[in-house]
């Protein structure tokens, strides 16, 4: 059935479980032979939904302006220097074509690895559903990981990560409503499955389709350091259908709103022409939800609601600040500054739905507060690692470093808080390009003068994301000046 084929899309990225281990009649040509690696998913095996021979790669169908049907709405692009696999030895992309070929891809199988059972616990309190996890899948379905053990599979993707387990919660409000306008997923957690895992968006650190490139286990996901993760919904999550064929409640997505499998009323597999731009559709008796798909961005598009801010989930790369009593001080000093920078970003955003009728303007405050917001975490999580005892109001004094590039004064403040309509536009998209540029500055500093000293790899990664992230809307920014900010 068609809801078979979106499992096939969780092969795509470490198939769920469709196939545990069975080999396709594809072979991989060259050397090695990685044929023992394939898997045939139940959802390629009939004639309903995309073939899975030639899938829709999703690395053109990104978009950071405003969210389109097919596509998945970033808050951020990616960043060409973070890892991921290794592009000459993928033999299973049709690069001239934009497709590629579930059954000719290889997929981390099943060994010794056994870590610790899943666990997940769901509690309703008031308006709020808590859900907390240790994110180790309840069904005990994971590959052998680490990767490291199988030298034909790293030497096309060299993750290193061994999944563990965590505690995380996520707060969702219990009855979310449609947002006037939707909103864009940024890094990390997106959502959580009922197996006690979180999700992630289609997206890998390097803004590709991370189901298509990066190697997954067979049972659909892979690990960020120690944190497990799936990019779409593993095919045997979705086995409990309603009784009108209507696919059963998978997870949950971080604005509130259930995240169904592949199949809609009478049993019918959905694709992307089904659903809306965030990947979801409203129908009684359910009200607005998302569903998985097997054709990218597979789960969810954007954010029809409003993501939940109380949302205590590692981010793109978890806690791992280690090394030399020098580079933990370099990290530390980084993302402390890095924090109260975007404090203050979070605070010129939160002035713009009161003081601007222009839709571009609220339509980037709405992406820069999430993107933020996202990325305070990430570098609050490291901070409260235990390797460090700063507290997270310090200023930057470190090599020739002496205040924060780009901070607003308290007279700028003043003077937006007072705008209203045009002026305020125009004040705000001047005091943001300031603001995004001395963070581009500093993440440079930072990089160049105190790399070599020892900064770990995740928090260059995070200096170089903010690069290019900054960047990017700060040529947006000048743009609508020019059309009359």
């Amino acid at each position: 059935m068609k809801r078979r084929s979106v499992e096939l899309l969780l092969a795509l990225s470490v198939f769920s479980l469709a196939c545990d281990g069975a080999v396709s009649e594809v072979q991989v040509g060259g050397d090695p032979d990685l044929s023992r690696y394939f898997i045939t998913p139940d959802l390629c095996a009939d004639t309903f939904g995309p073939d899975c021979r030639s899938l829709r790669l999703g690395d053109d169908h990104v978009t950071t302006t405003s969210p389109a049907r097919g596509k998945l709405y970033a808050c951020s692009p990616g960043n060409p220097n973070a890892p991921g696999s290794q592009a000459d030895r993928i033999t299973w992309i049709d690069w001239a074509a934009g497709t590629w070929n579930l059954l000719s891809k290889p997929f981390l199988p099943r060994g010794a690895f056994a870590p610790e059972p899943g666990t997940i616990r769901v509690s309703e309190s008031g308006s709020v559903r808590t859900i907390t996890i240790n994110n180790l899948p309840v069904d005990l379905r994971i590959g052998d990981w680490p990767m490291t053990q199988y030298p034909d599979l790293s030497a096309i993707d060299r993750n290193p990560g061994v999944p563990s387990p965590g505690s995380y919660t996520f707060n969702l409000p219990m009855n979310p409503t449609v947002g006037a306008i939707p909103a864009c997923t940024s890094l990390g957690a997106i959502g959580v499955t009922l197996n006690g895992v979180i999700l992630y968006n289609a997206m890998d650190g390097r803004g590709d389709d991370a189901v298509a490139h990066e190697i997954v286990d067979e049972f659909g996901g892979h690990p960020a350091m120690t944190d497990y993760h799936y990019h779409y919904l593993p095919e045997r999550l979705d086995a409990a259908p309603m009784p009108d064929g209507h696919s059963g409640l998978v997870g949950y997505i971080r604005d509130g709103f259930g995240l169904y499998g592949y199949s809609g009323v009478g049993g019918r597999e959905l694709s992307n022409a089904d659903l809306d731009e965030c990947h979801g559709h409203e129908h009684a008796p359910l009200g607005y939800h998302y569903h998985a798909t097997i054709e990218y961005p597979y789960t969810v598009g954007c954010y029809r609601g409003t993501p939940a801010a109380a949302l205590l989930t590692p981010l793109a790369f978890p806690v791992a600040i280690a090394g030399t009593a020098a580079s933990v001080k370099v990290d530390q000093t980084a993302l402390v500054s890095m924090i109260r920078h975007h404090r203050q970003a979070l605070d010129l955003v939160a002035l713009v739905p009161d003081r601007s009728d222009r839709p571009e303007v609220i339509e980037m405050a709405v992406r820069m507060q999430i993107a933020q917001t996202e990325e305070i975490h990430l570098m609050r999580r490291w901070l409260e690692s235990g390797h460090s005892d700063i507290g997270g109001d310090l200023l930057v004094t470190h090599d020739g470093i002496h205040d924060i590039p780009g901070m607003i004064s308290d007279a700028r403040m003043r003077r937006l808080r007072d705008a209203s309509g045009p002026e305020f536009d125009r004040l705000f998209l001047e005091s943001m390009v300031e603001h995004h540029e001395g963070a581009i500055v500093m993440a440079r500093v930072i990089l160049d003068r105190v790399g070599s000293v020892g900064t770990t790899p995740e928090a260059a990664w995070l200096l170089r994301h903010i690069d290019a992230e900054q960047a990017m809307e700060v040529q947006r920014m000048r743009g609508m000046l020019a059309r009359g900010g």
